[in-house]
């Protein structure tokens, strides 16, 4: 199957690199910006499409890795540009599903890794350490479930009415975690440390319990006053923080509040439980 990208970013060249070194036939890239094209193309050492016909003509499967916004109008693109029967069209949003491929006549899926993919030079070292979800056309699923896993990839199914949820999730413990950093930075610089100095004293605690949250879950991994029911610690947290801070600890205190009830069954959290809701 010869694949080709339209669209040459961080998602594009890190795909397609790691895909090509994983002995796929990745045969080049289309850009509406061709420099950008060619970068991708020595980066993976394929070929410059100079034209959308040309990327569909030439190739079986087309990955667009377009930002979501541009998806649907490079859907257009291409049903303009030629006969999309019998192709496989996939994109790589996560929280659109295959159903912007409705009347392309091809089949249509969406292949999204589970990943914040930083670079487009680097980043397929490290995409193994990606969970990839496929969605789409019955025909060719386990085909594209059966070839991302033979590549390394760890993958599984997914159905379109699941994927805005999906990819709410992915949000929560990618993006959202920069705010809560951001929060615990902001408030330690209130006790006198620089915005940098912060950042460096919170790295090793944050890095640690993350890495110990993915590798014994939550429930293991949880401790700290909540954990304990140190109704005096939380009491004393939440009468020195104020506005939307304080809104962020309440809400996460409730919500680690029950992963501790499962954690400790023997423990009495009723007090800690109406100190949270007294302040809803």
């Amino acid at each position: 199957m010869k694949i080709g990208f339209y669209g040459a970013g961080r998602v594009g060249c890190t795909l397609g690199r790691y895909m090509k070194e994983h002995g796929l036939e990745v045969t080049g890239y289309y850009n509406r910006t061709p420099e950008r094209a060619r970068e991708a193309a020595e980066l993976t050492d394929t070929f410059v499409y100079e034209t959308v016909e040309s990327l569909i003509r030439e190739n079986d499967a087309l990955f667009l890795t377009v930002s979501d916004q541009a998806i649907p109008q490079v859907v257009e693109e291409l049903k303009s540009a030629g006969s999309l029967k019998g192709k496989l069209l996939c994109h790589t949003s996560g929280a659109l599903s295959s159903g912007v491929f409705a009347g392309t006549g091809a089949y249509g899926y969406s292949i999204h890794p589970l990943y914040a993919i930083s670079n487009r030079i680097t980043a397929y070292e490290t995409l193994s350490n990606a969970f990839f979800t496929v969605e789409g056309d019955p025909e060719y699923l386990d085909f594209w479930v059966g070839l991302l896993s033979d590549a390394g990839l760890r993958t599984r199914p997914i159905t379109a009415e699941n994927k805005v949820r999906y990819h709410a999730s992915a949000v929560i413990v990618s993006n959202l975690v920069c705010g809560l950093y951001q929060t615990a930075v902001d408030e330690l610089s209130k006790c006198g440390f620089s915005q940098e100095e912060a950042a460096d004293a919170l790295a090793g605690l944050f890095l640690d319990n993350a890495a110990g949250v993915a590798e014994k879950g939550p429930k293991l991994q949880l401790t700290g006053p909540v954990d304990r029911g140190d109704y005096s610690t939380v009491k004393g947290h939440m009468e020195v923080l104020e506005g939307q801070d304080l809104q962020i600890y309440r809400l996460l205190s409730a919500q680690i509040l029950e992963i501790a009830k499962k954690k400790n069954p023997e423990k009495d959290y009723t007090k800690l439980e109406e100190l949270l809701k007294a302040e809803e």
